[in-house]
């Protein structure tokens, strides 16, 4: 699978999730982790998939602690 396919696929996968879905936030941390180094090797095009799973993981994170996200997810 290409780079930019599997980024898509990932934000595609973020942008439906309701909710945190990491039982394990290091496996959160592994996630993005390879998310940045794949988005840095497409240059300019990269950087806007980085911003855009930055925010999805900021969305994200502020469900972790919000109960009412969760009763809703």
């Amino acid at each position: 699978m290409a780079i930019r396919s599997r980024l898509e696929a990932t934000l595609a996968r973020l942008e439906a999730a309701p909710t945190f879905p990491w039982r394990d936030p290091l496996d959160a941390v592994h996630e993005e982790n390879r998310f940045q180094r794949d988005s840095e090797m497409l240059g300019e095009e990269g950087a806007l998939l980085w911003a855009r799973f930055d925010k999805e993981m900021d969305r994200l994170h502020a469900t972790q602690f919000c109960p009412d996200a969760r009763a809703a997810g």
